[in-house]
């Protein structure tokens, strides 16, 4: 199992991305003051694993996806919401480093919430 070493990399890249703000990120199970404005969490969806070959020992493939949630403040126009998610969804599509490969990322609308906007940027990835 490389749960830790994946969710390392995966923070590692997000850091690495241009327009990252650690005051505007949100850390699972870390307490967080949400500021005035957008701000973002992510979080590593661990999936099912497959066993996909077999030689000396097992080879397993372990797959996965990288949620983040953006969230935006009501009765405000959301295209900086949209290009945000875009952004943070290119920085990740068919990015690869070592054994961890990122797909296709979608750009999924939350309906409404009575504090504000959401969008989720979902990229699955597979790490063998």
């Amino acid at each position: 199992m490389n749960s830790a070493v994946i969710h390392d990399l995966i923070i590692s890249h997000f850091k690495a991305w241009a327009n990252f703000r650690p005051d505007r990120n949100a850390t699972d199970n870390v307490n967080f003051k949400p500021p005035e404005g957008t701000w973002y969490r992510l979080t590593v969806q661990h999936g099912v694993n497959l066993m996909v070959g077999m030689a000396s020992e097992p080879c397993t493939r372990e797959l996965g996806a990288v949620v983040v949630q953006i969230f935006y403040p009501n009765n405000r126009a959301t295209d900086s919401a949209k290009r945000l998610a875009d952004q943070i969804g290119s920085h990740f599509q068919y990015y690869r480093t070592g054994k961890l490969e990122f797909l296709t990322a979608s750009i999924i609308n939350v309906p409404e919430r009575e504090n504000g906007y959401q969008l989720n940027v979902r990229i699955p990835f597979r790490y063998n």
